[in-house]
């Protein structure tokens, strides 16, 4: 045998390296110090994935109209890929959705066109883009392009009327515009210019105006009548910050690309205003939900005063997880525009957030809420806190809360006594499940589950044994002598249980047809009377696949029994 061998990577005991071994580690040592390579050249490894997952990913973000996914997908796609037509329809798709843009829209159509492949609305964006150009021979030829079945659209017959404009062709403009009043009455751009149109009298700033307030508080104008609607206000002195001002929100949700620049452009515009303007250019931030520039336009001072502003920018700063802004904006000692129960529970979520280790605060913050709200009669706010507490694992107090807002013949009384049932069962304290199953009873007597809620719990703590069970409830469609559920069993297995009775509870032990249908709690029990009735080993197997934690301790003590 020879002393190594020809494949082997690992040098023999004379240090003799085959050429193949060598060649090996050469490979493996280049491969190596490629992928640091790629590392520190920050290589960017998704466009490992190929163009067809990014193509795919910006199609599904246009369809939802999240532009700054699709403009990174977009961005991934690279080389050659980026002449393939499904990436050009997607490219253009974008460009025509947001309108950004118009060179590079204008060559992706030209491509498309070249392969064939374009759309009715493609040839209005061309047409339209070569007017824009004044190049108006091509926008005809363009224009004529555009199939017969989709020429009857108020987009087209726009179009029409502005080519026949550059035309020269007047008369046919009005001709066309004529149509589309009469046709497209429901069109929020046709609606505008025909409100332009017809509100051109004595006074026509006046009558602008009132057409502005009121055309600009239809939530239907599309990008180009909002820009129109734009130009008018602007032409207009009698136009305020509180009728513009809905415009631009309109031209933001229409062209999202823009909207920091028509933010910036609006607060410059107003921020030196007299306080009705400063309020309203707030007031519209906060529909904006632009907190931040509220805070930097008004001072606090002028922001506690505002009953309407301050709730809006403190819910907003919670909802954006600004949590120290919020903290300063209603720390204690300031007198704020709103409830103290209401300020408590900001207080608490701002401190869960900022000092999650500080369990002591957090519940003094949630107990100064639960008892501003009970004496500010605020169900809203004690609801509130209560449910912060169930969530930061706080029982007691959630239960606290839930008892309060219990009131024995309310409207909540029902649903207030199911959370507390909620609360009790999470700290597993059975007095006061007790308590509750006697009230929710009460409160339905009807309704069999809650009956046999209140028996099991009787029985479970060994309370009122000679009356519990006397006058159970038939369900509703259930006649009598019809074969009892197996929960209505076990209860008459525990109850001849407490009351000694081994004949009765073998016989209702017998009657269990189903284990699994009865709740974790009640199968414990099972288990163990299983096992005072002598059938240890059936205990035993249907005991140890119960998780003791989720137990009441007399049900525990039932578990105990079978294991």
């Amino acid at each position: 045998m020879s002393e190594f061998h020809s494949d082997s990577l690992v040098p023999s005991r004379h240090g003799v390296i085959s050429p193949f071994a060598f060649f090996t580690w050469c490979a493996i040592v280049l491969m190596v110090v490629g992928v640091i390579a790629l590392f520190v050249s920050k290589f960017d490894f998704a466009r490992l994935r190929g163009a067809d997952h990014f193509i795919g990913k910006a199609r599904q973000a246009i369809s939802a109209k999240d532009w700054q996914a699709a403009v990174g997908a977009i961005q991934h796609v690279q080389g050659p890929a980026r002449e393939r037509a499904e990436f050009l329809r997607v490219l253009a798709d974008f460009l025509e959705a947001t309108r950004a843009e118009p060179a590079l829209l204008d060559t992706t159509l030209i491509k498309l066109d070249g392969k064939g492949l374009m759309q009715p609305v493609d040839f209005i964006w061309a047409c339209r883009l070569r007017l824009m150009s004044g190049k108006i021979e091509a926008a005809r030829k363009v224009f004529e392009r555009i199939p017969a079945s989709a020429r009857q659209t108020a987009d087209v017959m726009r179009l029409s009327m502005e080519l026949l404009k550059e035309e020269g062709h007047v008369l046919e403009a009005a001709e066309v515009e004529s149509q589309l009043f009469e046709k497209f009455t429901d069109d929020p751009e046709t609606i505008v210019r025909k409100a332009m149109q017809d509100l051109q009298g004595a006074f026509p700033e006046v009558q602008q105006a009132t057409a502005i307030r009121l055309l600009s508080q239809r939530s239907d104008l599309t990008l180009s009548a909002a820009v129109r609607l734009l130009e008018l206000a602007d032409s207009q002195s009698g136009i305020s910050a509180g009728d513009r001002l809905p415009i631009i929100s309109t031209l933001m949700r229409l062209d999202p690309l823009q909207r920091d620049h028509l933010l910036g452009a609006e607060v410059k515009r107003y921020e030196k205003g007299d306080a009705l303007v400063q309020t309203q250019l707030a007031s519209w931030l906060a529909k904006e939900k632009e907190y931040d520039k509220i805070m930097a336009l008004l001072p606090d001072a002028m922001l506690v005063k505002s009953p309407v502003l301050f709730p809006q920018v403190a819910q907003g700063l919670a909802e954006q997880g600004k949590w120290a802004e919020l903290m300063n904006l209603v720390k204690r000692g300031k007198k704020l525009p709103v409830s103290n129960a209401r300020a408590a529970t900001w207080r608490a979520l701002a401190t869960k957030h900022l000092q999650p280790d500080n369990a002591k605060e957090i519940r003094a913050q949630l107990e100064e809420a639960i008892r501003e709200g009970n004496l500010e009669k605020n169900v809203l706010a004690v609801m509130g806190a209560a449910r912060l507490a169930e969530e930061w694992a706080m029982a007691d107090l959630a239960l606290k809360a839930y008892e309060t807002l219990a009131v024995p013949g309310s409207a909540q009384e029902a649903d207030m006594l199911e959370n507390c049932w909620r609360s009790a069962a999470t700290l597993k304290d059975s007095n006061v499940l007790l308590k509750l199953a006697d009230k929710r009873a009460r409160l339905k007597p009807a309704n069999v589950q809650m009956a046999v809620q209140r028996d099991y719990m009787h029985l479970l703590c060994g309370d009122q044994l000679e009356t519990t069970l006397a006058s159970a409830p038939v369900p509703a469609g259930e006649p009598e002598g019809e074969v009892e559920s197996d929960a209505s069993q076990l209860l008459q297995a525990l109850k001849a249980y407490r009351l000694n009775d081994p004949a009765l509870l073998a016989s209702a032990l017998e009657k269990v047809r189903d284990a699994r249908a009865l709740k974790t709690g009640e199968r414990a029990v099972y288990a163990g009377l299983l096992a005072v009735n002598g059938q240890t080993a059936k205990a035993f197997q249907l005991a140890e696949s119960i998780h003791p934690e989720l137990l009441l301790d007399e049900e525990a003590m039932f578990l105990r029994l079978a294991l």
